[in-house]
């Protein structure tokens, strides 16, 4: 859910019933109005208590003819009840059950199923449509044809078009009939292994939806924003620019919101973008720029429609030259009746910019940043008065940045221009790494610290040999302050660490370890696993470090100790006093 409303897209839950047992428990749940009613409100209070957005109703199995009026009042009520607390709320209902009560699904929106799609926000259809099924879906729904969402299945049972690369035959149908479509199993390109590897098929794939279906609404909506290329997924976690942990790791909610990744360029220049995971500012991955020689170019990371309000702003990117390639950032400005593009190169860049083009070109106006690690922060101050942020992109280039023929690219694109993703392995000798973007209206040292209080711990304890032990807890903490700076950058993630006292041999003192990265909580919470503990370990101290949504950390939080002495018995939870086994909380 994180990552789906870290992109801006909504995340439903699916209520499913199916075959003899769906059919038993269709017979419970719509026993009488009072129950169904009853039913659809604790769906709707399942929603609210954990941050989706709706419901997909997917009735699989046949339904009594006397149920039929109370399964319309159950779909009814729960829409209703998702309208009374939700801004945006979407009840979709799935072709499966018509209106006689039977399981036949139609494949499109007719009369036998109507009464459905007018009870929700929606109707996701079955598989095995026509094109001439789409344009009469569109012709019954009328204004409203976009919610009807004509169901593709990507393993291509039974759907139209044959699913897999061919997904896209299907969505243009669909668009040319002005309705809407549902992707079923996307995951098709990881579980079938499509060559020649999942990042290039990966990306190869969602383009040949890109290209048919474009991009339906903004990215960045507000400031403060960033984004450090999170996939959510790594080989090892960054902070900052170092590596704090070499554990593979996958988190879906430490996803960020993700790129475009629109290349344009010259014809005679090659340019490829992709994600990598060879290296990251932050989390687990970055965007990697490849080119020749000669490249110049474009890489549109996002559509945006960004308010700017104040008389100045400030932005901060990181950038890893491995080779003979630079980037810079460009963003698309609109102010009151004129657009135009800014650049923010590096005072040391080889720029030619005319001089009709100068006020285009904002050099490096704050110093740059302490090392982070191989990356190198570039940090800008634009005094721009009010204006908006349509567009974020890379400027990339080898030698010097031609600022005019720049310009040109991005001025005639329907003329010069080509777009490509990497959708094949690729022998560029000369590549760029990206590894974060942030822009706020406030300085990134001007915030309060979050007040941490720890709430407490209860451990379980296994001895796994006669120098080890494992134990398993839970920590939760509070904030006593919620918010930072004037510009309200809610906290938004929480890094955990550990430090291990010991006793030192043949000394009466005691030494810590460095921190140990645990892992990342997006609530006051975090649950360890199964850590080793050896023996000689006399002391357990959790730290908690916030984080911003402008991605900037607070400090490493006092410890929350454990006392691994009374660690005695093989299993702490089977019958030991809990409140024995924190040795003490702090607070920041």
């Amino acid at each position: 859910m994180g990552a789906g409303e870290g992109g801006n897209g909504g995340v439903l839950g699916t209520f499913i019933t199916e075959w003899a047992h769906g059919a038993s428990v269709c017979r419970s749940l719509l026993a009488s109005a009072e129950i169904c009613c009853m039913y659809a409100s604790r769906l709707a209070e399942l929603a609210f208590e954990f941050g989706f957005d709706g419901w997909l109703i997917n009735i699989e199995n046949e339904v009594d003819m006397k149920d039929l009026p109370r399964l319309h009042l159950f779909v009814q009520h729960l829409r209703q009840c998702m309208q009374s607390q939700s801004p945006n709320p979407l009840v979709i209902w799935y072709d499966a059950v018509t209106e006689e009560g039977r399981l036949d699904w139609q494949n499109c929106l007719n009369e036998k199923n109507r009464f459905f799609f007018g009870d929700s926000d929606g109707l996701f259809t079955n598989y095995s449509w026509s094109e001439y099924m789409a344009e009469s879906s569109a012709n019954v729904a009328g204004e409203r044809a976009p919610e009807v969402y004509m169901g593709v299945d990507v393993f291509g049972r039974n759907t139209f078009g044959g699913g897999g690369w061919n997904c896209n035959k299907a969505l243009k149908v669909a668009r040319k009939a002005k309705v809407s479509a549902a992707l079923f199993a996307p995951g098709w390109v990881f579980e079938t292994n499509q060559p020649p590897s999942f990042e290039v098929a990966q990306t190869r794939w969602w383009k040949t939806i890109q290209d048919c279906w474009p991009v339906g609404r903004f990215s960045p909506m507000r400031l403060p924003f960033f984004t450090d290329f999170n996939r959510g997924c790594g080989a090892r976690v960054s902070v900052e620019g170092n590596v704090v942990s070499t554990q593979p790791w996958f988190n879906l909610s430490c996803q960020n919101m993700q790129p475009i990744l629109k290349v344009t360029a010259q014809p005679q220049n090659s340019l490829e973008v992709n994600m990598s995971h060879e290296a990251a500012y932050g989390g687990g991955s970055c965007l990697r720029i490849s080119g020749s020689e000669d490249t110049l170019g474009l890489v549109l990371l996002y559509e945006s429609y960004v308010p700017v309000k104040g008389n100045r702003f400030h932005v901060s990117h990181s950038v890893l030259e491995l080779d003979n390639l630079n980037i810079c950032l460009a963003l698309h400005v609109q102010m009151d009746s004129s657009r135009f593009l800014v650049l923010l190169a590096d005072e040391e860049a080889f720029i030619d910019v005319p001089p009709n083009l100068q006020s285009c070109v904002v050099k490096r106006s704050e110093p740059i940043s302490e090392s982070s690690g191989m990356w190198l922060v570039r940090k800008h101050i634009l005094e721009l008065g009010a204006c908006t942020i349509t567009q974020i992109h890379a400027a990339v280039y080898s030698h010097e940045l031609d600022v005019q023929k720049l310009m040109s690219l991005f001025e005639d694109n329907d003329n010069q221009i080509t777009s490509k993703l990497s959708t094949q392995e690729n022998n560029f000798l000369n590549k760029v790494l990206l590894g974060h973007l942030r822009i706020s209206t406030e300085p990134e040292h001007d915030r309060d610290l979050p007040k941490i209080v720890f709430e407490g711990c209860q451990s379980e304890w296994t001895q796994l040999s006669e120098t080890s032990k494992s134990v398993s807890l839970t920590l939760r903490w509070g904030l006593l302050q919620s918010h930072v700076s004037n510009g309200n950058c809610q906290w938004v993630q929480y890094h955990v660490y550990v430090t291990k006292d010991e006793d030192s041999r043949g000394s009466s003192s005691v030494s810590r370890s460095d921190p140990e990265f645990l892992g990342v909580a997006v609530s006051q919470a975090f649950v360890v696993q199964d850590l080793l503990v050896p023996n000689s370990c006399n002391t357990l101290n959790f730290h908690v470090q916030a984080h911003c949504a402008c991605g900037l950390p607070g400090v490493l939080s006092p410890a929350c100790s454990v006392d691994v002495s009374r660690s005695t018995h093989q299993d702490w939870g089977s019958g030991s006093d809990p409140s024995q086994l924190l040795l003490s909380e702090h607070a920041v």
